[in-house]
């Protein structure tokens, strides 16, 4: 069994069989094979034939004094947690480390959101906001290292709760296991999507709720001037009481962004490049990676089936004569959008892009350095 799914097992040494024997009885095997055989072996496409915008209500239209109010009450009385994505290095920036540790004049990302989340402490000086941060195997001890230099940004240590990302074996395009150069069995992150299994599988979903919490704003690590908390969006999902309230903007005419879109009567992201011809420029909420969720909605995620989607990648691993090779492969990734179909309630809240979108994924051109400190700078942040 186990020679058909890595070829090279015979080839290792005892120790090495051994090892890699129980790394692959920790393997939900029969999960894997479904996966490949459905997202590669037998791959459809998304069936897009009913494409609809969502319902969404412009920042103008509230009445910003109720919702801020019903906001700061919620957060002040810990009813709300805070959870960051920050699994990624800072590869494509040439920085060496977590992405969350970028700075700009000696400003952390991590920095910029704890900052947001210290103005709820209370006169006597006490938070009431958890902040759970999900990490990778890649950069776990890192980041956990970085906290810790830096006074955990005056944040309680005991309001900062680190969890790492679920993982999903890549595999060749025969269908095969791949070993690392230390012949270890590959895994890779299992994609956003995995935000949910990995809150409730780590424990820190109960834990939030044990602590009161009913409502999670959940968002990237990488939004430069994101409004962590923001009282518009908070205030919109809890006096409405939403499963989702999601944040968006206006996307620009031919933008590649994802657009949050009614598929076929289920709420999600419609990927720019999938839109129906000609209609692209009529989906006018972009997805920035905002969002609000209760605490029931992500048990309902958590618990839910979600599908894989297919990605290939240049990874190095072990070939047949346990050679490093670096070849195209099949990654796998879940995407948290396909868990909205759970949602019973889903609103959307759609914001101007200046000062609540600036994105940093490049080291030069868009969404790079040079435009994220400039939007800081804009912004007053730095």
């Amino acid at each position: 069994m186990i020679e058909k799914w890595i070829p090279q097992y015979s080839k290792l040494e005892e120790t090495k069989q051994n090892e890699v024997r129980e790394q692959f009885d920790a393997l939900d095997i029969k999960t894997v094979e479904r996966v490949y055989d459905k997202t590669y072996v037998n791959q459809t496409e998304v069936d897009l034939s009913s494409v609809e915008e969502v319902p969404y209500v412009l920042k103008s239209e509230l009445d910003l004094d109720a919702v801020s109010e019903a906001a700061d009450k919620a957060v002040r009385d810990g009813e709300v947690a805070v959870v960051l994505m920050a699994g990624g290095q800072g590869t494509r920036l040439e920085h060496p480390g977590p992405k969350g540790t970028f700075s700009f004049d000696g400003v952390s990302l991590f920095e910029l959101q704890a900052r947001q989340i210290l103005k709820y402490k209370n006169e006597a000086g006490e938070l009431k906001v958890h902040w759970y941060i999900m990490t990778s195997d890649i950069n776990h001890e890192e980041t956990l290292l970085f906290f810790k230099e830096h006074g955990f940004f005056n944040v309680p240590e005991e309001n900062i709760h680190f969890f790492k990302q679920e993982h999903f074996p890549p595999l060749t395009k025969d269908g095969e296991l791949m070993l690392t150069a230390e012949q270890n069995i590959m895994l890779t992150p299992n994609g956003n999507g995995g935000i949910f299994s990995s809150l409730k599988n780590s424990g820190m979903l109960n834990e939030m709720e044990a602590n009161g919490v009913q409502h999670v704003f959940m968002n990237n690590v990488d939004n430069v001037v994101v409004k962590v908390l923001d009282p518009a969006l908070v205030g919109l999902h809890v006096t409405e009481n939403n499963d989702i309230t999601s944040k968006s903007i206006t996307p620009k005419s031919g933008e590649s962004v994802g657009r949050l879109a009614i598929m076929n009567g289920d709420k999600g992201v419609v990927e720019y490049t999938e839109l129906p011809a000609g209609s692209e420029d009529k989906f006018t909420n972009a997805n920035i990676g905002i969002h609000m969720y209760s605490t029931n909605f992500l048990n309902k995620a958590a618990d839910g089936e979600m599908p894989y989607h297919l990605a290939l990648k240049k990874l190095e691993h072990l070939d047949g004569e346990l050679s490093v090779v670096k070849e195209e492969v099949l990654k796998f990734e879940k995407f948290y959008f396909d868990a909205f179909k759970y949602a019973d309630k889903h609103n959307t809240l759609q914001v101007d892009r200046k000062g609540e979108f600036s994105p940093l994924k490049n080291k030069a051109g868009n969404d790079s350095i040079e435009t994220a400190a400039k939007d800081l700078t804009e912004e007053g942040l730095i």
